[in-house]
């Protein structure tokens, strides 16, 4: 990051928000299937052995599955962007149109590449990584993307560390309770579904590059500590679970489907899963129904992402305002590149 904070001076300046998500193919098509597949497992091959070869063979076999499965495309993007819209409504609210809200795609379009270009409408810009734990697989692809250029460096700030913020504990708290069904069993288990990460490399090695296994741990454990001391909770136990793509090496455990083999031999027959990790419903929690019916477990349900749940809104907009007000964008992983050199890098999320 250059020595001049983006934030500083920046109160009566247009501000450009960026939701930077994960970002998924929104049709069934092939073509468009493909060109997200390759482009998720390019930015994984930076860090793991995947050599072109095996990732077109995935990407095409990916492709042709989604095109003739029946399915719809993914609706990550388009709740991404009901995020956007909910969060620039929220802003101009308390800022008077000081701030424009876009989304941006680390794997779909509107590329996140393109979106972090100096623009001359606004004067600088708040990425917001909105994939929770921190690696160089989330947040890491925006300042990955923001290295060596020091135009876009001038007028961005990063911020991230969701899986350090207690009010997003809080969020999730209050969105599991209004959504827990209010017909299950005394005797059911909350499964806290996190995506998996790489542990070990195809040598059983510990990979060289950010995992972000650390913060998952945090984060799950702070959520799960937060919900059991709930006293209106209606669930008996909190499990974790993780979803993995099996590429690269060995990854987090126990799967979702190992969990549910577990409960379903102890004899739980009313579990509720919940993706605490993907902050908008798309392609991989649309296939959690199917996987849940497959299981040993009797009753299994799912319960929504926060989508544009309003507190999740508010948290927002709230580490926007108080980025601006307290001039800082320095909300940044432990290891962010581009904050090595700061004395407040790895800063608490504001």
């Amino acid at each position: 990051m250059t020595d001049r904070d983006p934030l500083q001076g920046a109160q009566t300046q247009a501000v450009r928000v960026l939701l930077a998500a994960h970002g998924e193919a929104e049709t069934p098509g092939m073509a468009e299937n493909f060109q997200v597949s390759w482009r998720t497992l390019s930015h994984a091959a930076d860090v793991m052995k995947l050599p072109a070869p095996l990732r077109l063979v995935i990407c095409s076999l990916a492709a042709v599955r989604k095109r003739f499965s029946g399915r719809p495309g993914s609706a990550h993007n388009q709740n991404t962007r009901a995020q956007a819209v909910a969060l620039q409504r929220r802003l101009d609210h308390d800022a008077s149109g000081r701030f424009r809200v876009e989304p941006a795609y680390a794997s779909s379009k509107p590329s996140l590449e393109q979106q972090l270009e100096p623009a001359a409408d606004h004067a600088i810009q708040l990425v917001i990584s909105m994939i929770p734990s921190d690696s160089r697989l989330s947040c890491g692809l925006i300042c990955h993307a923001l290295e060596g250029k020091a135009a876009q460096q001038a007028q961005t700030s990063v911020l991230a560390r969701l899986w350090d913020s207690p009010e997003l504990i809080d969020v999730h708290c209050q969105h599991v309770v209004q959504q827990y069904p209010r017909n299950v069993a005394s005797a059911s288990c909350l499964v806290l579904l996190l995506h998996g990460t790489l542990v070990r490399d195809q040598q059983g090695n510990k990979p060289g590059f950010h995992t972000g296994e650390q913060e998952k741990a945090a984060y799950a454990s702070a959520l799960r500590d937060a919900l059991q001391a709930l006293p209106e909770g209606p669930w008996t136990r909190i499990e974790l679970a993780y979803l993995n793509h099996g590429v690269g090496g060995q990854w987090s455990s126990p799967t979702l489907e190992e969990r549910m083999d577990q409960l379903a031999e102890e004899g739980i027959h009313d579990v509720v899963v919940y993706a605490c990790e993907h902050l908008v419903d798309g392609g991989e929690t649309a296939g959690l129904p199917r996987t849940l019916a497959s299981s040993g477990v009797k009753n299994a349900r799912l319960l929504p992402c926060l989508n544009s749940f309003p507190p999740l809104i508010d948290y927002l907009a709230k580490r926007v305002l108080d980025a601006m007000e307290h001039q800082q964008g320095s909300c940044c992983c432990d290891r962010c590149p581009l904050m090595a050199d700061r004395p407040d890098a790895g800063k608490s999320a504001v």
